[in-house]
């Protein structure tokens, strides 16, 4: 049996967790995960079939049969993308025969994650354009779907500490002060993460976004601060913190308090990333169904 091969045409780029790849013969971008770009980054007509399986057993800590399976499945995949010199025929024997639905209900069962499912997504055209970095002067814009942010929401036991006792009056008194103590009466954190889309595509993702929440009721007051991270596929990552006063500790009201304006500096670098250390100005809004990001370049 023939060791795979990619094809020549072809080229990579990081992206994500994962690569794109960009086949100029055919002129369409694909994005692979990280399980899938591993196997073609080694589908080099050494590698043996035998041997990607063993990679993937290794480097995701599953049992053979599943690296067996993950790596018939990217093939697979990668197949069916034309991004290999020739379709891979499975041997007769394989028992890694499964659909995509079927392996990730035996995985979930398994207790393993379904991220490192193989995944071979072609890029549509609005997506491709929003990939580059974009100009100086005009902004990039995307979208978290507010429902979808909510589904994936969970809730962190938090209950206040209570006032300390006071001290027992000495026998010589000391000037007074007036008491500060402000005591929290209810309190409660949450933290989420949800896809991020790019307008006129609410589809396909371009990324990811995740926030915590430590709320708190204070002297009858609402306050909320919230700590935001938004990683895009073309290599913008930042992160923020949105001081907030809410009327409520309602989770869409919560969730909408992200409304902001400030400065974000691309501070962090995982891989290639055109955008590291350059500063923008950053435009949270929302409209109730949606948090839109929209990120200017600001000229240094």
């Amino acid at each position: 049996m023939e060791n795979p091969r990619k094809r020549t045409t072809i080229t990579t780029e990081a992206g994500g967790d994962g690569l794109h790849v960009l086949d100029h013969q055919q002129e369409q971008t694909y994005a692979l995960n990280t399980t899938s770009a591993l196997v073609l980054q080694h589908c080099d007509g050494r590698t043996t079939h035998e041997q990607l399986m063993e990679l993937l057993r290794q480097n995701f800590n599953v049992s053979g049969a599943q690296a067996e399976q993950l790596t018939w499945l990217a093939l697979d995949e990668l197949g069916k993308a034309n991004l290999l010199e020739t379709e891979v025929a499975r041997p007769h024997q394989s028992s890694s025969n499964l659909t995509r639905r079927q392996m990730w209900t035996t995985f979930a069962t398994a207790g393993v994650a379904l991220a490192v499912v193989p995944m071979v997504a072609l890029v549509t055209t609005a997506r491709a354009e929003a990939l580059p970095a974009t100009p100086n002067g005009k902004p990039m814009t995307y979208f978290l779907k507010v429902r979808e942010f909510i589904g994936s929401v969970i809730e962190i036991p938090a209950v206040p500490i209570p006032p300390p006792s006071r001290p027992t009056p000495t026998p010589h008194p000391r000037p007074q002060f007036p008491d500060i103590h402000n005591t929290t009466t209810d309190s409660k954190y949450f933290a989420g993460i949800a896809n991020v889309y790019i307008p006129g595509d609410d589809q396909v993702s371009v990324g990811r976004c995740s926030a915590s929440f430590l709320c708190f009721k204070n002297n009858d007051r609402f306050y909320t601060d919230i700590s935001n991270y938004i990683s895009v596929d073309n290599g913008l990552i930042v992160s923020w913190l949105t001081p907030t006063t809410l009327i409520n500790l309602e989770l869409d009201s919560i969730i909408n308090g992200m409304v902001t304006e400030c400065i974000v500096v691309a501070a962090t670098k995982i891989g290639p990333n055109p955008f590291y250390g350059e500063t923008f100005n950053l435009v949270v809004s929302s409209d109730g169904r949606q948090i839109q990001f929209e990120f200017t370049n600001i000229l240094n």
